[in-house]
């Protein structure tokens, strides 16, 4: 129970923070996907249930805040935790090296999903061929955060797993 609060607040926090404080940084349009990182990190480490329902709840939660259309993240990020959960049954990934590389390929399959569903159900024409430009950059920004989202996010399970309640 203790590590559900501990990643409902943090999940919640990094909408709060991509959603808002992340645009005032001078990267441009480019936006670290703090909430892909963490899709990840419950792939790779806490494949269960409740996982696939935070990814889920949690893409909504960003689709609600800042997106036009709703469920393209809610689908975007229940499709990374599906392929970083088989692919982490093949693959034994510990090393911030190829977490980061993880995160870097989940980034694609996000920018895919999108590109997929936005061009069957949006009329946009031609738009996917600049996004690729900054699916490749939002994913290079997230692959170079996630070696210390993952430290912290472990960090913090280790030190709940520490702490004894008094009866």
């Amino acid at each position: 129970m203790k590590l559900f609060l501990l990643f409902l607040l943090v999940g919640l926090g990094m909408v709060l923070v991509q959603t808002t404080f992340l645009h005032l940084l001078p990267l441009g349009p480019i936006v670290p996907d703090l909430i892909l990182v963490l899709c990840v990190y419950w792939g790779l480490n806490h494949p269960t249930v409740g996982a696939v329902l935070g990814c889920f709840l949690l893409g909504y939660s960003v689709d609600v805040f800042s997106s036009p259309v709703l469920g393209l993240n809610a689908f975007a990020m229940s499709l990374v935790f599906l392929a970083v959960y088989l692919s982490s049954r093949s693959i034994w990934i510990h090393n911030p090296f190829m977490s980061a590389a993880v995160v870097f390929a989940a980034s694609w399959i996000k920018g895919a999903a999108l590109i997929l569903v936005g061009t069957l159900f949006l009329a946009a024409d031609g738009l996917w061929i600049g996004v690729l430009k900054y699916i490749f950059l939002e994913a290079l920004v997230a692959a170079v955060l996630a070696p210390w989202a993952f430290s912290l996010l472990r960090r913090g399970q280790k030190m709940l797993e520490e702490v004894t309640v008094p009866l």
